[in-house]
Order: structure tokens, then C-alpha cells, then sequence
């Protein structure tokens, strides 16, 4: 049995809003990357850099259904994975993200991984709260 990353929170903000920060590149290098080489649509390959840990992932995207979820593939942390975001509208101004992550091995490198790319996870969606509630990237501190 392999082993997945489940993280779910809502942003106080309606899903339209909240999608498009996630597929922009513009504002999505705003609170969780440096720079994305492109927006993420269906079919393409974005990079994504996060230049403060030196660091960056190739991420094919498989799949786009607008304002509702958003299928990837990457390696992340140096294990390839797919990962799916799904938004769900909770009322006008409420949107539920939810993110999961899968395939990590069961053992305990796979465990490792898992609880890493929890924080992770869980880092983003803290990050796309406080850019969409204030424009402070909490990534350098600054106002966008």
C-alpha cells in the first residue's frame, strides 16, 4: 500500500478567486514560487523556481477543470508524484481547498517524504491565505 499527502482548508474568498491565484503565474510566484514559466494549463509543462532554496520542479499538467480541480505531475521532493488540487465553493465568499498528493512508498524514506510535503502543502495554502487576505508574500516578507 503506497502512501498519500491529504490537506484541506478554506479560504474566505470565492473559488473563482482562489483557482485563478493557483493558475496564474503572475500571483502564484506572488506567495509560493519565485517565478512559473508559464500559467498552468491542460497539456503544458511549467517550471516552477524557488530561487531562496536554489531550487526547482517541472510540473506536467494533466488535467484543468475550471474553478474545480487541477491535476499534476512533478517530483517535488525528488519522487515522482501526481498531485490534485480540488476547490469547492462553500458559499459566495467560502472556498474548501483540498490537496492530495500520491504515491509515496510505505517505508521510512516514503514516510519522510510524506510528512515533508505535508508541511509543504499546508505552507501553501497558509501562504495563498495571506496574499489573498493582506498581499504580504510570506515567502520574503513583502507587500505585493
Amino acid at each position: 500500500m503506497s502512501l498519500e499527502v491529504h490537506v484541506k482548508d478554506v479560504v474566505k474568498r470565492d473559488v473563482n478567486t482562489v483557482f485563478n491565484a493557483v493558475i496564474n503565474k503572475d500571483t502564484i510566484s506572488k506567495y509560493f514560487v519565485s517565478s512559473a514559466s508559464a500559467d498552468l494549463i491542460e497539456g503544458t509543462k511549467v517550471k516552477w523556481e524557488w530561487k531562496d532554496f536554489c531550487a526547482e520542479c517541472l510540473v506536467t499538467v494533466l488535467s484543468i477543470n475550471e474553478n474545480s480541480n487541477i491535476v499534476f505531475s512533478w517530483k517535488g521532493n525528488k519522487v515522482a508524484t501526481e498531485v490534485e488540487m480540488e476547490f469547492n465553493s462553500q458559499s459566495d465568499n467560502v472556498t474548501e481547498v483540498s490537496i492530495k498528493e500520491r504515491s509515496y512508498d510505505n517505508n521510512e524514506e516514503g514516510i519522510k517524504k510524506v510528512m515533508q510535503q505535508t508541511q509543504g502543502w499546508t505552507d501553501f495554502i497558509c501562504s495563498l491565505k495571506a496574499y489573498l487576505y493582506t498581499g504580504v508574500n510570506l515567502r520574503n516578507g513583502e507587500m505585493n
